[in-house]
């Protein structure tokens, strides 16, 4: 059987977005700390790992989140191991509200053990196998759109940032949970230069909430550097559709990370409304024609 670890989390005043609701990114930090809570438990803890260099890096993010939640709500992270290869696990998490175990958020992370003095990939100790005892299996996360159209010629929104000190990890690199603010803010950016602020989407009768993500890491970010993100609607349905975000190093062009975003439309009360043509016109156009 699986070895699983549950923890549990309160949502804090300060980990809720503009509409009320637990920050997405919050939630990939909530997975995180069960993580490694349950590394200490099975007696890997962190001084474990310090103290023979190594450390854990995640190089693809799965999240679907199912559920908004709310200021105060007690949720329950439970993780357990899937699978182990040479220099990787993949760790399973099930996010569930705990009052009356609705499920909040399915995730999935592909953890790299590294040399932290090198920064390469190290080999597994054997243990890890036998403690963590994966169970060799992996469900679809339905996180991709389905019933959808591919869109090869929506406009390519760009925006610009700077890495903070504020954002990098232990390891100094940008924390991963990082990314998922950014890719929202840098959707923020674009559908207002479309001409829909999201002003303009709060005083209407739907909305667009997260969904899910399917992020990869590919090279980590670091302090001080220029930050460029292109942004473009992927794929399309009536009422779920998808973006593509892409983090580039400004200095070189190079490719730190590409997420799948998927979105889904509601209504006022929360339902699965139909997307509204005007504003999904606007943005693939861009923003030299809808303006």
């Amino acid at each position: 059987m699986a070895r699983t670890f549950s923890s549990r989390f309160r949502v804090r005043y300060d980990e809720l977005d503009s509409f009320g609701h637990l920050n997405n990114a919050v939630c990939a930090r909530y997975m995180q700390e069960a993580a490694i809570q349950a590394s200490a438990e099975a007696g890997h803890s962190l001084r474990w790992h310090d103290e023979r260099n190594r450390a854990w890096v995640i190089r693809r993010l799965q999240i679907r989140y199912h559920l908004q939640v709310l200021y105060g709500e007690e949720l329950q992270v439970t993780t357990w191991i899937s699978e182990c290869e040479e220099s990787s696990c993949s760790r399973e998490y099930e996010v569930i509200r705990a009052r009356d175990g609705a499920r909040v958020a399915r995730g999935r992370a592909q953890w790299i053990y590294l040399d932290s003095m090198s920064g390469r990939p190290a080999r597994l100790p054997e243990e890890f196998k036998n403690v963590f005892a994966p169970t060799g299996e992996a469900d679809d996360l339905g996180i991709r759109a389905y019933n959808s159209r591919r869109i090869n010629t929506s406009y390519r929104y760009r925006s610009a940032r700077r890495v903070h000190g504020y954002e990098l990890d232990p390891l100094r690199r940008v924390h991963h949970a990082v990314y998922l603010n950014w890719i929202e803010q840098a959707y923020y950016d674009a559908i207002r230069s479309a001409g829909h602020p999201l002003e303009e989407l709060r005083a209407g009768d739907w909305m667009i909430f997260q969904g899910g993500h399917d992020i990869e890491y590919l090279q980590p970010a670091r302090d001080n550097n220029n930050i460029e993100i292109v942004s473009w609607i992927c794929e399309m349905g009536k009422v779920r559709g998808a973006w593509t975000h892409e983090v580039y190093d400004a200095r070189n062009n190079s490719l730190l990370a590409r997420d799948y975003s998927l979105g889904v439309f509601v209504n006022s009360v929360g339902k699965p409304t139909a997307a509204s043509r005007t504003l999904i016109e606007d943005i693939l156009r861009g923003p030299e024609v809808s303006s």
